[in-house]
């Protein structure tokens, strides 16, 4: 309330008494305020402090003028009031200032702080070295936390008013405040209200590591440094006197392992005394001038997760004799004795796919690096070399390189050979490290393994998305990072056609339409072909581009059943769109019904055209290997080998399964199966007819007790061609196609449509190591076969055929 009185009346006085010119030089006059000094202090400091009244000294509130330019006129006059919280000028009737002086300080070209005393005329600053003079023309208390002073003068930009705060806290217990308000109805103040200047704190330390460490189940490790420091003052002698004993605790399910620890303070090194306990570490009677220490540092602590289980957090509780307890996360239990990881904060690496590493066909600068990639052990011996490691990439991703190999403590000798020789037992779809081919740590030293490399990527031309990279083995357990992504350097829009069985210029109704992915990416010169599956295109077909991008086509031509264009000129600042309509076919009137794939693609960013193919439609030439595939993948290269296992399904240029579906044959009149196909579970083989044939991936029987059959390879047996048997990643839904039927099957379904027809399913159709599997009788039904047959003794499965 006092408060509020004297504001009332300090506004009434300015009314009254401030000339109306006072501020007619240049406006509103500005200033910003701020506390410079302020104290933190223990409770004990504060009620101890010299002299009688206990005073806070030394922090000053200043005013720096932002706006305030009087030069130009006579003079000016401006009232500051100051209010305190929890805090007296006075204390008891007596002055805490010398005499009731309040310190003053003007801040200018010099710098001048002058004691003005209660009820003073005129205490005059010399701050400028013009004439100029600034001068205390009134100092009046209005109460014990108030007070009010009026200046005059010539002030300019950039002036500092500053005004002591030398004053007795009233409450001095753990967390109060001493706060400074300054007002003026002369000026404004930004920043003016509630400046904290002292502080009561906690007496006590603060404890900190530089990180946090992971540690395995039943593992030891060192943790990172431990710092002690006073919560408040510059020293240690704040919060602890020589002699004082500093125990560390650690939390439920860690111990420490007793190791050569170290404590040391900014000053050297201390000895103090070490008492070992299981969870507790007791340093005793430290001296050594520890008082006189800006802080503690203790090294070499090494704790054990002897029953924490994973996800579990290590604190440590820090006792110090006369402070309040604080504690510090120490460490995190993983589940896994080998990590991996990559660079969290990096972003991830956006290459195109179906070009090799000189992006040959596309102006993008991608160098096909993925991110880093770190493997370490959490503790010395945690990697068992006895058993095979794997690093697996998603079906599509070819590894062309692999750079920045470190391989820290394992002691492997040719680094480059030896991922050579991974990616060769791995088929080309993975890294295969084999035991003993690498050595372990020694559990009793300090030194972890770690392994960093860098892979260099190329993908097939339909793969898009996320490359995540797969760390799997016996010994370890199975963890994922993503390592870079994938995008098509164009897509292709395209609709599928359902026609009769015709000879020549076949109409095919609908455009297709091929769309750059980012402007100006298509190079010039690039040729794209069209071309179907064992359907030839008739005659030329008509090329138009979209009228914003600026692209533009040449040499639009039909040759050997495959339609071309070359890129004349990129794009400009929008993506192209190019539309091939008026597409005619050859067919053959003995075609099988059934689905025909659409392939569309670059033969110049395939490497087909380069001199290392014959024509422009041999596009699944195959591969040379120079140790890990050569860096021109898809170009030319000089052959060491021929990677067979890559040249099946590399080149897979499908960009519109079924494209034409021929659902009238010449010579097909029947959709019924007459062969015995014999499925044994577990095997990689069936037996269609008389002829034992080999599958990648045996039927199986599931969590619920069902026979689960692998589709495509069950299909085929039965005599479909495999290339009516169809895969769509995008909805995850395969699609079988034989005469007039169309069976389409969708992951995770219990339902089976054929010809649009819902058909449910005794059980729900499941993937398992990338391929589809349908129940053992669902199957049957959806395939037509009827009679099927299960031998529970050698668990064999038999579908047999219609007459």
């Amino acid at each position: 309330m006092k408060k509020f009185l004297s504001m009332v009346m300090a506004a009434a006085m300015v009314v009254s008494l401030v000339p109306g010119a006072a501020f007619a030089a240049s406006g509103d006059v500005k200033a910003t305020a701020k506390v410079v000094g302020s104290k933190n202090y223990t409770q004990d400091e504060i009620e101890n402090a010299k002299g009688a009244n206990k005073k806070v000294s030394g922090p000053e509130v200043q005013l720096t003028f932002t706006t305030a330019d009087y030069s130009a006129s006579k003079e000016f006059t401006a009232k500051y009031t100051l209010s305190l919280d929890n805090a007296d000028f006075y204390k008891s009737g007596s002055a805490i200032a010398d005499k009731g002086d309040l310190t003053i300080g003007i801040k200018g070209d010099k710098t001048q702080y002058k004691n003005v005393s209660e009820g003073v005329k005129d205490t005059t600053f010399d701050v400028y070295d013009s004439k100029d003079e600034v001068k205390v023309t009134s100092l009046k208390y209005t109460d014990t936390d108030e007070v009010e002073v009026t200046i005059s003068g010539k002030l300019q930009r950039g002036t500092v008013l500053a005004f002591d705060l030398t004053s007795v806290m009233d409450k001095t217990s753990k967390g109060k405040q001493a706060k400074v308000t300054v007002e003026s109805d002369d000026i404004t103040i930004s920043n003016g209200s509630d400046l904290t200047y002292a502080s009561v704190e906690s007496k006590g330390i603060k404890a900190s590591v530089k990180d946090t460490v992971d540690v395995a189940p039943d593992e030891v490790v060192e943790l990172k440094e431990l710092k002690i420091e006073p919560a408040v003052g510059d020293t240690l002698g704040a919060v602890l006197k020589d002699g004082s004993s500093i125990r560390l605790k650690l939390s439920s399910g860690f111990e420490f392992a007793k190791s050569d620890v170290k404590l040391t303070t900014n000053k050297g090194e201390a000895g103090p005394d070490q008492k070992w306990d299981d969870d507790e570490l007791t340093f005793a009677n430290i001296k050594d001038g520890i008082t006189g220490a800006e802080y503690v540092k203790i090294s070499g602590l090494k704790v054990e997760a002897t029953s924490a289980k994973a996800g579990a957090t290590a604190t440590l509780k820090i006792y110090a004799e006369g402070n309040d307890t604080v504690s510090v996360e120490v460490a995190k239990v993983v589940d896994s004795a080998v990590v991996l990881s990559v660079d969290k904060d990096a972003d991830v690496p956006v290459i195109y796919s179906g070009v090799n590493v000189k992006n040959v066909g596309i102006t993008s600068s991608s160098d096909h690096e993925a991110l880093e990639v770190t493997v370490k052990e959490t503790f010395p011996g945690a990697w068992n070399n006895a058993k095979d490691f794997t690093f697996k990439l998603p079906q599509g991703v070819y590894i062309a390189d692999v750079q920045s190999i470190t391989a820290d403590n394992m002691d492997v000798k040719n680094k480059k050979e030896w991922f050579e020789t991974a990616y060769d037992k791995g088929d080309y779809e993975t890294l295969t490290f084999k035991k003993r081919t690498w050595a372990e740590t020694d559990p009793s030293k300090k030194d972890k393994a770690e392994l960093k490399f860098t892979l260099v990527l190329v993908a097939d031309p339909n793969f898009e998305g996320d490359v995540t990279l797969t760390l799997t083995g016996d010994a370890l357990k199975e963890q994922k990072v993503t390592v870079a992504k994938f995008v098509k350097p164009f897509t292709v829009v395209a609709k599928q056609n359902d026609m009769q069985i015709d000879y020549r210029n076949t109409k095919v109704p609908t455009d297709v339409v091929i769309k750059e992915a980012e402007a100006g990416l298509w190079d010039k010169n690039v040729t794209f072909a069209l071309s179907l599956d064992k359907i030839n295109f008739d005659t030329d077909a008509k090329v138009t581009v979209d009228d914003k991008s600026g692209l533009k086509v040449k040499d639009v031509k039909t040759t050997k059943g495959v339609v071309t264009f070359k890129v004349d000129s990129k794009s400009d600042d929008k993506p192209a769109e190019v539309t091939v309509s008026g597409l005619t076919l050859f067919m053959d009137r003995n075609l099988p019904a059934g689905a025909y794939d659409l392939d569309v693609f670059s033969p110049v960013m395939l490497g087909a055209a380069d001199g290392n193919r014959e024509t422009v439609t041999d596009q699944k030439a195959p591969i040379a290997d120079n140790g890990f595939l050569s860096q021109d993948i898809l170009g030319k290269s000089t052959s060491k080998r021929v990677v067979a296992d890559i040249n099946d399904d590399f080149y897979s240029t499908t960009a519109k399964a079924g494209f034409v579906n021929i659902i009238t044959a010449g010579r097909e009149d029947t959709d019924s199966f007459t062969t015995k196909v014999v499925v044994p579970v577990g095997e990689k083989y069936i037996v269609s007819g008389e002829n034992k044939v080999e599958i990648d991936v045996p039927a199986y029987i599931n969590a619920n007790g069902y026979t689960m059959l692998p589709l495509r390879a069950v299909a085929v047996a039965l005599g479909i061609n495999t290339n009516n048997v169809l895969w769509d990643q995008s909805t995850r839904t395969a699609t079988v196609m034989y005469g007039s039927k169309i069976i389409n099957m969708t992951y995770g379904q219990k339902v089976v449509y054929v010809n649009g027809a819902m058909i449910p399913a005794t059980a729900a159709v499941e993937i398992t190591n990338d391929r589809m599997f349908l129940g053992l009788r669902d199957l049957g039904n959806a395939l037509g076969v009827t009679d099927i047959t299960w031998d529970q003794a050698t668990k064999t499965a038999t579908l047999n055929g219609g007459k």
